[in-house]
């Protein structure tokens, strides 16, 4: 089959454009946008749907900010590079309201009382504060979508400056020292604290001593740790850890976990985060884009205020309750990763003063499996007033909502990054919660995902 015109109509989950092909077939259409015509090859088929690839766009969008290149050129982690801020903030706006009523069954009326709208970052430029670089014969940079070749990207659109810095320079050596040694580049750090952490990754499959060794040759002989030391201080920043890591599994890429060697320094940096301190470790979660993430803390804050008993669930590493918690508030989270709840302990002692971290208690152990009744029967732990649950894109397993249910809280703050999967778990806890607000907050300008809060109560107490 040759070229075909679509005419793109909407937007998917995951920023592509949704068109019919001339049989009426749905079809979608990576790097294009709604209103534009764009002649199209299909590359994969079903009976349900096509995946079509745009070779040029005919009719142009008035959102389009920059010209229309070929999907497998650019890096597949920015969808909406080439969209106007306003129209990604409208697409991700109607996303989760869409994905309510769909999904979700919750009726406009409802939606129109308690839907608020989204909050988008004053500067959705040079966001992240943490980027993970693909090392391909090389190069640096950031791959294609569904594919191992580096695409172009601008990089002030997402990445700190001094990470693309730091980026060039190990670019300049590998150039000059060309190396198969590592397959990645972690950079983390804070513009608050100008502290960075650098973290090389290889995965190679051997002997560990040996790759380790090769590796800290190369640091040496190529001058490279000395390069980007002298980077971050010419900047104005402080380089905390330089690090590598061995990860010769899918897995262990994808976890960030591995074997771990500091090379220099630690495995950490700190990270003010609304108003308090924090340890971010190397390996840890925490919000890429730590403005909007105060955000979304703020509204936590809000189903907080007046609790005395707080429970956190997925708490990470800490720093969502410990941000929100005030003082003679009582802060129990719960982490099933053991390496987080040690994390959230030293958290705990530098966000907090003495008194104030005594009254937190972070334990390791899956919610599905944490037996809330005899805590709170053993007076480990008073049942909750509010409870926080920031869980991961898969959402709530059945299970996790019943025990929720079973606890009673007169109030819940729900921190979704799915919007999809939010609704799905609302439609469960609504028949016993009062939605009083949904709130979008965009953490991820350019990329097509989005964050929501929801703030619920109880029907009967």
């Amino acid at each position: 089959m040759g070229l075909i015109q679509v005419k793109i109509t909407a937007l998917g989950s995951e920023g592509q454009g949704i068109g019919a092909l001339p049989s009426g077939k749905t079809c979608f259409v990576p790097g294009v946008f709604p209103g534009e015509v764009c002649l199209c090859e299909i590359e994969n088929e079903t009976s349900k749907y096509a995946v079509c690839n745009a070779l040029e766009v005919i009719e142009t969008s008035p959102d389009r900010i920059s010209p229309f290149r070929p999907a497998d050129e650019v890096c597949g982690g920015l969808p909406f590079a080439a969209l106007s801020y306003e129209a990604q903030l409208r697409f991700k706006q109607t996303r989760v309201r869409d994905c309510l009523t769909r999904i979700g069954g919750f009726d406009e009326a409802l939606l129109n009382d308690v839907f608020k709208p989204i909050l988008g970052a004053e500067d959705p430029s040079r966001y992240r504060n943490h980027m993970q670089y693909a090392v391909r014969d090389g190069k640096i940079g950031l791959l294609c979508a569904k594919s191992d070749r580096l695409g172009d990207y601008d990089g002030g659109l997402i990445e700190y400056e001094i990470f693309g810095k730091i980026k060039n320079m190990a670019s300049i050596v590998f150039d000059r020292a060309p190396t198969r040694l590592f397959d990645g580049l972690i950079l983390r750090g804070s513009e608050r604290t100008k502290q960075i952490l650098v973290e090389f990754v290889s995965s190679q499959d051997g002997p560990h001593e040996v790759i380790i060794r090769d590796a800290e040759r190369y640091f040496e002989t190529t001058h490279l740790f000395d390069n980007i030391c002298n980077t971050c201080e010419e900047n104005g920043y402080v380089l905390n850890g330089f690090l590598f890591r061995i990860s010769p599994t899918k897995t262990s890429r994808r976890t960030r976990t591995g074997v771990r060697t500091i090379y220099s320094g630690v495995d950490y940096y700190d990270e003010i985060f609304c108003g308090r301190n924090f340890r971010i470790k190397a390996g840890s979660f925490f919000q890429v884009n730590t403005e909007q993430a105060e955000k979304l803390a703020n509204k936590a804050a809000e189903a907080c205020s007046g609790a005395d008993v707080i429970y956190d669930l997925y708490c990470g590493c800490g720093t969502l309750g410990l941000a929100v918690k005030q003082k003679g508030q009582k802060l129990l989270g719960i982490e099933v990763v053991p390496e987080a709840v040690q994390s959230a302990k030293i958290n705990r002692s530098l966000a907090l003063d003495e008194k104030e971290a005594g009254e937190c208690e972070f334990i390791c152990k899956d919610v599905l499996k944490a037996d809330f009744a005899q805590l709170i029967k053993s007076g480990k732990m008073p049942a909750p007033d509010c409870i926080i649950v920031d869980p991961p894109r898969k959402g709530l397993d059945i299970g996790v909502v019943k025990k929720i249910m079973e606890l009673n809280a007169p109030k819940i703050c729900y921190i979704s990054c799915d919007p999809a999967t939010l609704a799905r778990d609302l439609k469960m806890i609504a028949g016993e919660y009062k939605i009083e607000e949904v709130t979008p907050v965009d953490l991820f300008p350019n990329a097509s995902h989005v964050e929501t809060a929801v703030l619920m109560t109880k029907k009967s107490i």
